[in-house]
This record gives C-alpha cells, structure tokens and sequence, in this order.
C-alpha cells in the first residue's frame, strides 16, 4: 500500500495517472464490490503496484482520499465526476475525541473516537454519498428522489430520510446499524453473496465480518436516542473483545485480554453518567470471574 500511496503521490500531476485511473472507472459498475475489487487489483498490475490491503491515504487534491478497498474505486469515480467547485472534505476525531459535521444537505453527523469521514463540498444533483470509517450517530434529511448514502468498508447503508449509529471499524470483528428513526436498506456485499436487509425503526442489525452471519433484533428507540444524546455508551450483546476496542477508542487506554474465550463473551450495557474506564471494567466483572491489573496505563484482563 505505500508502494501505491508513493505513485500517486509522484504522479499527482501526470496526464498517465488520470488515464490510468479512467481505464480502470470504465471497467465495472459502482454499485459492485467484486468488480470493485478486481478493478482496483488490475489498476495495481497497471501501475506496477502490489495490491495489499488499502488504508487510508491522500493523494494530494487531484484524487480522493481513500479509506478501504470498495472505496478506491468509488471514491475515485465521485472525485471525477464532482460538480465544478466542489471539494472534498475530511474530518477526523482521535481517541477520546468526538465531533459533529453539518452535511451541505444540512443533515447532522456526529463523529465517534477514532472516526473519519470524507463527503464533498456540495452533493451533485439527484446523489448523496459519503465514505465512513469508524462510528458515527446520523440525522439524515429527508429529499425527495435523492436518497442519502452511506459507504463503510463492505456495507452501504441507503438512507430515506432518518435517525440511526452506525459502528464499522477496521479491526472490529462486527459491525452494528441501530435505526432509531425512519427506514434504511442494508446491503453487505459478502465474500459469497450479496445481503440487502430493509429495516424500520428499533430495527438493530450485526454483521459478522468472520463467519458472514448476520443477525436481526429489537432495542427500544426511545432509551437509545436519550442515551446517545447523553454521549453514553451502548452494548446490545456485543462481544467482550470488540467492547474493548470501543472503550481503547473513548479513553485513549490500552486492554489487553489474555484469554481469547473472554474477548468472546457478550454483554448488555449502558453507561450514561460519565464513567470512567476502571468502573466500566468492574462493572463488567459483577461475577467475580476476571482478574483486572492495571500496569502504567494498559489493562490486563485475564480469567481466574
């Protein structure tokens, strides 16, 4: 990937690199993660560049940024086809950190820690799409013809007018679409098959990105929208280990679970009163089934 990131950097003013780049926008359709994927793979044999796995980089102004693989492709194709004045904006948050971003369709995102997401500086007619990585809770604005969408690594979320979190975080070992108001349409472009899920309000949806599950439930809408209005942390079942990350993500600490069988585990959880880390973690071990240490500033959760 740096071999790739170094060659857009070194012809970001080259007539090749948009030839290249448009032969490779030409060859499949926008809406298609295979085709995706292989038109980036062939893009990197082009360039003379292994493929890897992506991560994000920027390519200077002349192409847009990029988060994962689906979004090489996808992400290039808007940058080309941006209406005249538009730019592209990133925001980002760092560990412990949350933002809000006002959308030019004045729709509301708001930025958990460690999160990022690139939209343009004006959305061209009939077409809404933004790229996330990471978490985000979103109020969408409702238009008429113009659905809202939402691209995170090998999930597109379509968005009809709504209120909804969205957790998709490289490393995670799933992702969560929790609708708190409206309707949205799932699709998970699986390594064996493509999933279009249709949800409506207190609809919760994880994907499991290992074994391609997924599993459908009902949460109360109502308890989630006070919650996260009050900047609380939520867990519908969650697996202990992915519940780690997110606590890393808001209080910049490291855990380190030392039995695999813990990492897991499931929990319901919420915490709306402004916790700290160590209180969380107790509040997790209410069977006295964990050892908890704590060295400088990591964790070490164990089994007894």
């Amino acid at each position: 990937m740096e071999d790739l990131q170094k060659w857009f950097l070194e012809h970001a003013s080259d007539d090749a690199a948009d030839k290249s780049l448009g032969e490779l926008i030409s060859g499949f359709e926008d809406d298609d993660y295979t085709l995706s994927a292989e038109a980036f793979n062939r893009f990197c044999s082009q360039v003379g560049k292994g493929s890897g796995r992506p991560v994000f980089f920027r390519p200077l102004q002349r192409i847009a940024a990029v988060l994962l693989l689906p979004f090489v492709v996808a992400t290039a194709f808007l940058a080309l086809r941006k209406p005249a004045g538009s730019q592209w904006n990133e925001v980002y948050t760092q560990s412990g950190q949350s933002r809000s971003v006002t959308l030019p369709d004045g729709s509301l995102i708001r930025l958990a820690p460690e999160s990022h997401i690139l939209y343009p500086s004006s959305f061209p007619k009939g077409s809404r799409q933004v790229f996330l990585q990471g978490e985000a809770y979103a109020d969408i604005v409702h238009k008429d013809g113009c659905p809202f969408r939402i691209q995170s690594q090998e999930i597109t979320v379509t968005v009809f007018g709504t209120e909804f979190n969205f957790s998709s975080y490289q490393g995670d070992s799933e992702c969560e679409l929790a609708l708190v108001d409206g309707s949205v349409e799932m699709k998970i472009h699986g390594r064996d098959a493509d999933h279009t899920i249709q949800m409506k309000t207190g609809d919760l949806v994880r994907y499991q990105r290992g074994s391609g599950s997924i599993e459908k439930q009902r949460f109360s809408a109502d308890t989630y929208l006070a919650n996260a209005k009050r900047d609380g942390l939520q867990f519908s079942n969650r697996k202990f280990g992915d519940i780690s990350r997110t606590l890393e993500r808001k209080f910049g600490a490291k855990i380190i679970i030392e039995d695999p069988s813990l990492a897991e585990e499931r929990f319901f959880a919420a915490f709306i009163n402004g916790e700290d880390l160590p209180t969380i973690l107790e509040s997790f071990n209410t069977q006295n089934h964990m050892n908890i240490n704590k060295k400088g500033s990591n964790y070490y959760l164990s089994l007894k």
